[in-house]
């Protein structure tokens, strides 16, 4: 489980630092540009903080709906997916527009905020969490949490460095 761990933040960081010709973008974010809200960066926060909210809900919606079916393995398969429109999406609103200095640390701290705020939450129920009966086994309940915790502090961080640190490259 740690080799697979591992082999995954790897290939996020491979994935978010490979070169390329021009940054990925989807079109429908880019036509945001147009809007006189786009240019705001708490406005833009917002929308990212929305958007982590949706994909991450979704993404909890349908491992939630794999949960009655007995497909092996499938679940790995939803999370990369995940994974990767989640970062594609963080690139895509990073390049939409250009940035003054300072407009893209509002939008990422408040953007990735979803994911701090998850993070805290988690935090909270694994330190206040009670056994529901005696002999309940922890280790596997503490196993959850940290995982929880790995999985929302890995994504606060990597919105947060997309948005905030990473130039974008906007050539053709």
């Amino acid at each position: 489980m740690t080799l697979v761990i591992l082999l995954g933040l790897i290939g996020v960081f491979i994935f978010m630092r490979t070169p390329s010709e021009k940054a990925y973008s989807f079109k429908w974010i880019d036509s945001l540009n147009t809007y006189e809200w786009f240019q705001n960066p708490w406005a833009v926060g917002c929308f990212l903080f929305g958007m982590n909210l949706v994909l991450f809900g979704t993404t909890g919606l349908i491992l939630y709906g794999l949960t009655l079916m007995m497909i092996p393995y499938l679940h790995l398969v939803i999370m990369l997916a995940a994974v990767v429109v989640s970062i594609l999406v963080w690139s895509s609103i990073g390049s939409a527009k250009e940035w003054e200095k300072g407009e893209r640390l509002k939008a990422g701290m408040v953007g990735s905020s979803f994911y701090l705020l998850l993070f805290l939450f988690i935090l909270y129920q694994w330190v206040t969490y009670v056994p529901q009966y005696p002999g309940e086994d922890g280790v596997m309940t503490s196993v959850g949490f940290f995982l929880g915790l790995l999985v929302s502090g890995v994504a606060f961080v990597i919105c947060f460095v997309k948005m905030v640190f990473l130039p974008v490259d906007r050539r053709v």
